[in-house]
């Protein structure tokens, strides 16, 4: 059986909906107590539905603080960048301060590292971080069986399963350090990782909760459970 903080949509649109408005929900409280909204995006194309519905939205946006949970090394403007796919889907045309958003150097390599460290050594908690999860359960660029050293905020990664094997990533550490998780399974090629996951499986997914862990599903990658 499925825990309270999981909910099932039938599709992608529906989860994408419930997602955009709980992210909107959720940087409206945090402008109110802090005059600041802080969120980690994630990559992937389960999540480019919600990020469509969020450029056409109202927020308060000159509050809102953009971080980027991982990032492949590839040159700038690389279609296969996250930061390429989601300035092309929302933030090339929002209203939110270029200051504002800190994407991940991952053009420099392995240097790109010490560069986002810097840049995160002056964050406190995050108040949402996004994490879409791959068909093997891996998050970020964080993957089964690899190890990754957690007392950093940003790691790099020198032999992703996927391509490019060269990626950098926030920390499991670092993104545990959020005050709401959402965790985002869409698809039937999850199910196997799901699965696992459900039977108590150690997996990337199920290593970052933060304070509040909440978990958005389709039905297709679950038809096993009610």
């Amino acid at each position: 059986m499925l825990e309270d903080n999981y909910s099932v949509f039938k599709d992608i649109n529906k989860l994408s909906d419930r997602l955009a408005s709980d992210i909107l929900d959720a940087a409206k409280t945090a402008i109110k107590l802090s005059d600041s909204f802080k969120i980690v995006l994630t990559g992937g194309n389960s999540i480019l539905k919600t990020y469509e519905i969020l450029s056409n939205s109202e927020s308060d946006w000159s509050k809102w603080h953009i971080y980027l949970s991982d990032e492949r090394c590839l040159p700038l403007e690389d279609k296969d960048r996250n930061d390429y796919m989601i300035n092309s889907v929302w933030l090339n045309h929002s209203p939110i301060l270029k200051h504002n958003i800190n994407f991940i150097p991952a053009e420099l390599g392995v240097n790109g590292v010490a560069h986002y460290e810097n840049i995160l050594n002056g964050v406190d908690n995050f108040d949402v971080t996004l994490l879409s999860m791959g068909e093997d359960g891996h998050v970020a660029s964080l993957f089964p069986g690899h190890s990754y050293d957690d007392s950093k905020s940003v790691v790099n990664e020198s032999n992703s399963p996927k391509y490019p094997k060269e990626r950098i990533s926030m920390s499991y550490s670092r993104l545990n350090r959020s005050k709401n998780i959402f965790k985002v399974i869409s698809g039937i090629s999850k199910q196997k990782s799901l699965d696992l996951w459900l039977k108590g499986g150690e997996l990337p997914i199920n290593q970052i909760n933060g304070v509040n862990n909440r978990i958005y599903l389709c039905k297709g990658a679950i038809y096993k459970y009610k």
